[in-house]
């Protein structure tokens, strides 16, 4: 019984410690071999009904492998918005047809993809990539407002580069009326971005949707790393949980000289920076009940 008492506290102490380091509405998240696929899709295109309501299954069940962006047509789709013709216009010149998708900027042909084709690109995109950009992404969000900040390092190239910033909503319901092709539920749609060049005199650009970027952003230089720092303020009916935000490094340029460096993906719904339980709590309790084991049956076996 001792022994067991022994047990709880520690395993109590493991976890209080763990909580202890949490900060309430922040997140964070590190990466950067993740493939960037930007889906050009319509509320009025009928193939798009048949692919975009498993395009939730593909994107969880490849994880931090790929992230989703759903770019409304700016035609006859209440989703649409100026961010889709900025960045489709990188790949194709007029609209393109929907759907089409690019991975890592490189298009995905043959009219609708099937799982296999979607997958197939995402293993060729990941191949495709000579190296990784380190990326890291902070939010928090406070009164109506979220704070991003990215930071890049360890690239392989800085100059004729910039850094884009999606911020998508996980799930959008529109009315019966305006669903064209009969679906009302889309994922991943584009809400607002921002890109912002580095190492060379550019023009940035942003847009929101209802979302609107809070001033000038801020961006600090050193010989080994980037950070770029931006404000964005939602709407009263938003939910912050429901949003995500996308960072790229990618270089400036058309499809003939795009690439993609680096991306990653962080669900502002995610749990917070530090709020699970350490995974050391589990295994301290897998590790000293083991012992305990062991120690009863060697009393037993004891004459």
């Amino acid at each position: 019984m001792r022994d067991l008492l022994v047990v709880v506290i520690v395993v109590l102490s493991i976890a209080s410690s763990s909580n202890a380091q949490s900060t309430e509405n922040s997140w964070s998240a590190e990466g950067g071999y993740t493939v960037l696929a930007e889906q050009f899709t319509a509320a009025w295109c009928e193939v798009c009904a048949d692919v975009d309501p498993w395009m939730p299954e593909f994107t969880e069940s490849n994880g931090n492998r790929v992230a989703r962006v759903a770019l409304h047509d700016d035609f006859d789709d209440p989703l649409g918005t100026p961010i889709t013709e900025h960045r489709t216009s990188r790949y194709s010149n007029g609209t393109p047809s929907a759907p089409s998708f690019w991975f890592d900027g490189d298009l995905l042909a043959g009219g609708a993809p099937d799982r296999s084709s979607m997958h197939r690109h995402l293993l060729s995109a990941e191949g495709a990539r000579s190296g990784d950009t380190s990326i890291k992404i902070n939010a928090s969000f406070d009164s109506g407002m979220i704070s991003i900040v990215v930071s890049i390092w360890e690239w392989k190239v800085i100059e004729g580069t910039q850094i884009s910033i999606f911020v998508t909503e996980d799930s959008v319901t529109i009315d019966e009326s305006m669903a064209i092709n009969g679906i009302t539920t889309h994922h991943d749609v584009v809400r607002a971005y921002r890109e912002v060049p580095l190492g060379v005199e550019g023009e940035e650009w942003s847009f929101g949707d209802g979302l609107s970027w809070i001033g000038n952003n801020t961006i600090s230089h050193t010989p080994n790393e980037v950070i770029f720092s931006s404000y964005i303020s939602i709407p009263p009916g938003m939910d912050p949980n429901e949003l995500s935000v996308v960072a790229i490094h990618e270089t400036i340029g058309d499809s003939e000289t795009h690439a993609t460096l680096g991306a990653l993906r962080l669900g502002i719904g995610d749990t917070p920076v530090g709020s699970q339980i350490s995974i050391m709590a589990p295994m301290a309790l897998v590790i000293i009940l083991s012992t305990l084991s062991f120690k009863g049956r060697s009393r037993k076996s004891e004459p």
